[in-house]
């Protein structure tokens, strides 16, 4: 309830002016909340078919709790990105720092996993969430979904110009991008349909003071005698969202909706062959040193991070350029 500015200004300022650190520290977050979030999906998985067997109705109390924690986890970590990257937005944006490219690939990846497990319509998630089992308490869809909004409108509204065409750019060429996930954020094509763009938009442009201090999922507004759960929406905490907030959620929206509309205009079909030999999503765009084999950017930038040898020959990769296609005659 009381975050410290001091302290985080002073976490500015290192991350800032020591860029190795500052990328070494994000990458560990990465990882961490990547760890955190598929322990997290194994365990609702475990907990949802044991809760719905008809045999035996019964689910163990400690793996409730783990599974909770993995949880709280998860989300503390994308508060912890939605803090840096409000701090010090560089760290991801401005590439001519070492890792902010691949930093930036790799948050993307893990924000488009997270909205598209906890928004897919009657997915595990809501399932294990509409169990209403004692120990999951604070696994819902606010806590998650604001944090993971707070990040994108951060670099997708608030930013620069070149900022934010940076990030739109990798957030759309990532394979896991769903448009539905971020209209459902506003409650788009459920029934409750305007609701979800101000309660995203809660995490997103709040002070990253408040956000981190509101770790509990405040109560959700339901019909009298209504027992079954209604569509998500973020609209309905009315307590939590200012109209300022509800419209950077729908100009993030309306953004998207056109720069993927665009982007989908100016793709040529690709050939099998121009494809990523390792993702088979990406056309080719990076070729390594020395020995010369190709595959996407996203693919050798994730690889790299833990490994430096060449996926297929095994040499050491001493660089990694820039690829396109010679033109044919």
């Amino acid at each position: 309830p009381c975050p410290s500015l001091l302290l985080q200004r002073h976490m500015a300022e290192l991350l800032s002016v020591d860029k190795d650190m500052g990328a070494s520290f994000l990458n560990s977050v990465l990882n961490q909340l990547n760890w955190a979030f598929s322990e997290f999906i194994g365990m609702i998985q475990e907990i949802q078919q044991a809760a719905e067997r008809p045999e035996r109705n019964f689910v163990d109390t400690r793996q409730l709790k783990v599974c909770a924690t993995c949880f709280d986890l998860s989300v503390s970590l994308l508060r912890v990105l939605e803090m840096t990257v409000t701090l010090v937005p560089e760290i991801f944006l401005d590439w001519s720092r070492p890792s902010a490219e691949l930093l930036l690939r790799r948050l993307a990846q893990l924000l488009n996993q997270v909205l598209n497990r906890v928004t897919a319509e009657k997915n595990l998630f809501d399932r294990v969430v509409n169990l209403r089992l004692p120990g999951l308490e604070s696994v819902d869809h606010y806590p998650i979904l604001v944090a993971v909004t707070g990040i994108l409108v951060r670099i997708l509204v608030d930013g620069d110009r070149q900022g934010v065409f940076r990030a739109s750019s990798v957030l759309l060429s990532d394979p896991c991008f769903q448009l539905h996930s971020i209209q459902h954020l506003l409650g788009e094509g459920g029934e409750s349909s305007s609701s979800s763009a101000a309660a995203a938009a809660s995490a997103t442009a709040r002070p990253v003071v408040m956000s981190l201090g509101s770790s509990v999922t405040p109560p959700v507004p339901s019909p009298a005698g209504n027992t079954e759960r209604k569509h998500f929406s973020l609209h309905a905490y009315t307590d939590y969202i200012s109209e300022e907030e509800r419209k950077k959620v729908e100009l993030m929206l309306s953004f998207l909706t056109e720069e993927s509309k665009q982007a989908a205009a100016s793709t040529a079909p690709t050939s099998e062959e121009d494809l990523c030999p390792i993702c088979y999503a990406h056309s080719i765009s990076a070729i390594f040193r020395p020995c010369s084999h190709k595959s996407c950017k996203a693919c050798i930038n994730q690889h790299l991070m833990n490994n430096k040898d060449c996926f297929f020959c095994k040499a050491t990769i001493t660089g990694v350029e820039d690829y396109s296609k010679p033109a044919t005659s």
